[in-house]
């Protein structure tokens, strides 16, 4: 033979790589798997999309009005600071707890009655069959209920609670139901009593206001629509989409009117603050006019001279400049008041709305009233970092308006007293004219600051007025809320789904078979573990006894026989008498059936053919041929016998053999012995062909003396018995001991399973006209002495 080692490939250890093509062999042969999952696939999709509540995505889309420039007129007070117009603020404001609950106070979503479906539940509002009422004891919050129609009057009601009071009972329509300090009345709605008396459970859910808040606030979705663009894009996800399109369009309109209620707000602190600046303008411009009219009537003088009039009118400038820095100053004691309250609930009146031009002071004002927003808007608990942030971040801003304000004080301070000294020196002109003309200058000042200060605020409130009753919110809904869908169950994935596990799963388990197949079932299997051929694929025998060649010639195993002996010619035709050693790596494989079966073929191509039984643990030999003595090749080896004493003949033609013998204490020595090596050189001079049954070398080493000077040495593989690791092992251990010329032979293929599939086309049939039954009488001469089939080694 060609093969000089056995070459054992070592790269391959541990789990063999899946093999593609023994995957896709897999998935042929197992195609029914995939049709029965297919068929369980397909019930499970229309059970599934038959009991599920479908989903519905309801959105709607606010635009935020952010082209309007704060500083552009001095009511820019009225609108959205740039830290509310901002979107981020506004999804939060729009997502808080307190705008969330200020919808659910104006919904009555407090009871709800629903249906549940395989992994969902739906609500049947608008159109409940049940009317619940509130009792006189108010409702059992934090409650769920079973309803169960009974009859025209009666119904069961089962408590669903895990804690607190139970309740399974039978109760009548229209009765007060008291449970857990509160208490409601069920009544059937006759227009929908198809649906109670249907038999289906209805369920009864009590939540109040906080447990709904919380609902709400977990399904809303808000995000930006375009990452350019102002508007905001709110969305709810549920089975009942008429009771979300409800929510939605309130929460859209709170959060409008919200809005539209701050600007007017603001715009009445202003008008306030005016108006508290108005009285005492107003008192003391009444009174400097009495004086002003009772002086010129009773001095009986009108007017002063050209020099008067230019002293008065130097004077009524700087009295209009000395009321705007008075109004100034009072907004900076106001802006101190408000900024030592730590009142957060209301907004300070802007400084442009007096105003006051300062833009740092209007911006750091901008950012304060978007935080005190952002902070009341949150929700957020007492103990959450975020709340103390805001609150540093509050508190810095106020640090920064400090300063302002205390800045622009001692400017204002300065303003007033350079404004008081002009006027000083008008005065100490004005001391120099006529005395008369001087007092009427003083009357006329008085009343002149007053004048100028009042139509100034006129003024102011006049603007704060027109621009409330013309204000709008800055937020435009541009799609009320609407149903898209249903979104889910998706028909279309679910098919997808199926279609992907009814091909997954069959072959996840393929491939796992595959991966954890520790058994040799492949030709890929004996690639992956060794290099060395494989000379002969025996399929499976039916047949209860070995001497399948020689009582069924025409059979597909003998045709396989006499092929692997073909072969094996080739590679000993150098050899007079080869020596061909069948062994295994463990029991079982058949090495004994193919032992027996190959020296039949060589017998019957009509070479003198000496078969030994050297497996001396196990002998099975001798029960092939019915031969009851326990003479053996034991029996030589100890010096019992002579070597010609322990050949028997076995019937057939051509075919000689040695059985074991009796069981040695010490096969190994006696195996392995110098007598059993000059025994074969003797039986070679006498016979052509001689076969030899070992013992599994791959458990023990008693053979390796004569198969190191075997021509040929097989290796039985059978089909889904042979461990890997066994073989690996095996290989390995002759491949250290230099066994040479190793074949495999693949055996006990089933017909039709895995990889292989034997039929032949054509039957050769051997028939003997002049003793037609000598087969018939071979078979019973391989049979024991009671008539029944000897048992044989597995194959």
């Amino acid at each position: 033979m060609n093969n000089t080692t056995t070459q054992y490939n070592p790269t391959k250890t541990g789990i063999d790589l899946i093999n593609i093509r023994r995957v896709l062999y897999a998935m042929l042969r197992n195609w029914y798997l995939y049709l029965i999952f297919l068929i369980i696939s397909v019930i499970g999709a229309i059970l599934y999309l038959k009991t599920t509540i479908p989903n519905y995505l309801i959105s709607a889309r606010i635009m935020v009005d952010q082209e309007r420039s704060p500083g552009e007129d001095i009511l820019q007070g009225f609108e959205l600071r740039p830290g509310l117009q901002n979107l981020e603020n506004q999804i939060i404001i729009l997502s808080s707890y307190n705008m969330i609950r200020k919808t659910v106070d104006e919904l009555p979503f407090e009871i709800d009655v629903y249906r549940k479906g395989l992994m969902s539940q739906a609500s049947y509002y608008p159109l409940s069959p049940l009317r619940i009422t509130e009792g006189e004891d108010g409702l059992p919050y934090n409650n769920t209920f079973e309803f169960k129609y009974l009859d025209s009057n009666r119904f069961r009601l089962t408590s669903l609670s895990a804690y607190g009071s139970k309740m399974d009972t039978i109760l009548f329509f229209s009765q007060e139901i008291q449970f857990d300090e509160g208490s409601f009345i069920i009544e059937p709605q006759s227009e929908l009593e198809s649906e109670y008396k249907s038999g289906s459970k209805i369920y009864i859910q009590f939540l109040n206001k906080d447990q709904l808040t919380q609902k709400y606030m977990s399904r809303l979705q808000i995000r930006n629509q375009t990452r350019e663009g102002s508007i905001i894009n709110i969305s709810l996800q549920g089975p009942n989409r008429i009771k979300d399109i409800v929510f939605l369009n309130k929460l859209t309109e709170i959060f409008i009117n919200d809005n539209l209620e701050k600007k007017n707000l603001e715009a009445k602190r202003i008008i306030d603050f005016i108006n508290s600046q108005l009285v005492s303008v107003s008192d003391s411009l009444t009174l400097t006019e009495t004086e002003l009219q009772e002086f010129r009537s009773r001095n009986r003088i009108m007017d002063v001279s050209a020099q008067s009039q230019q002293i008065v009118s130097q004077v009524l400038t700087l009295e209009n400049e000395k009321a705007r820095l008075n109004l100034e100053r009072n907004y900076y004691n106001y802006l101190e008041e408000y900024l030592e309250s730590d009142e957060y609930t209301e907004s300070a009146v802007m400084p442009a709305a007096i105003g006051i031009d300062d833009q740092m002071l209007i911006a750091l004002m901008q950012d304060m009233a978007g935080l005190q927003a952002e902070f009341l808007s949150s929700g957020i608990g007492d103990r959450n970092p975020l709340q103390g942030q805001l609150e540093m971040r509050i508190e810095n801003t106020k640090k920064n308006i400090w300063q302002i304000i205390s800045s622009n004080r001692r400017a204002n301070e300065m303003a007033i007293d350079e404004n008081n000294r002009q006027i000083w020196e008008l005065d100490q002109r004005a001391s120099r004219l006529p005395e008369k003309e001087r007092q009427l200058l003083g009357f006329e000042r008085r009343f002149n600051l007053n004048n100028v200060l009042y139509t100034l605020l006129l003024q102011r409130r006049a603007e704060a007025q027109i621009q409330s009753a013309s204000s709008t919110p800055d937020y435009e809904l541009v799609d009320p809320a609407r149903a898209t869908g249903p979104i889910s169950p998706d028909q279309h994935m679910v098919i997808v789904l199926a279609i992907a596990l009814t091909l997954a799963i069959p072959t996840l388990g393929i491939l796992i078979t595959n991966l954890f197949q520790n058994r040799v079932v492949t030709e890929e299997d004996l690639e992956a573990i060794t290099k060395l051929p494989v000379v002969a694929y025996l399929p499976h025998s039916r047949i209860s006894y070995n001497t399948v060649v020689l009582t069924e010639p025409t059979s597909n195993i003998s045709e396989a026989f006499r092929s692997l002996r073909t072969r094996l010619d080739f590679y000993t035709q150098d050899s007079k008498c080869p020596l061909i050693v069948l062994t295994s790596s463990i029991p079982s494989e058949g090495k004994s059936f193919c032992s027996v079966n190959l020296a039949s073929a060589y017998s019957l191509s009509g070479k003198k053919t000496l078969l030994i039984g050297l497996d001396l643990r196990r002998p099975t030999l001798k029960k092939s041929f019915s031969i009851s003595t326990d003479i053996g090749i034991t029996s030589y080896f100890i010096g019992k016998n002579d070597l010609e004493d322990v050949i028997y003949d076995t019937g057939y033609e051509n075919l000689h053999i040695i059985p074991a013998g009796p069981i040695p204490p010490n096969p190994g020595e006696l195996v392995g012995s110098k007598k059993a090596l000059e025994s074969i050189e003797v039986l070679k001079e006498k016979y052509d062909c001689i076969i030899v049954d070992s013992p599994p070398i791959g458990i023990v080493a008693d053979i390796y003396p004569i198969a190191s000077r075997a021509d040929v040495v097989l290796l039985p593989v059978r089909h889904g018995l042979t461990d890997k690791r066994a073989l690996r092992g095996t290989l390995s251990e002759m491949e250290f001991h230099k066994i040479k010329n190793v074949s495999l032979l693949l055996n006990d293929i089933r017909t039709g399973g895995r990889r292989y599939s034997y039929s032949y086309k054509y039957k050769y049939e051997y028939k003997n006209k002049s003793n037609p039954n000598q087969a018939k009488d071979k078979k019973k001469a391989s049979k024991s002495e009671n008539g029944t089939p000897l048992k044989t080694e597995a194959i």
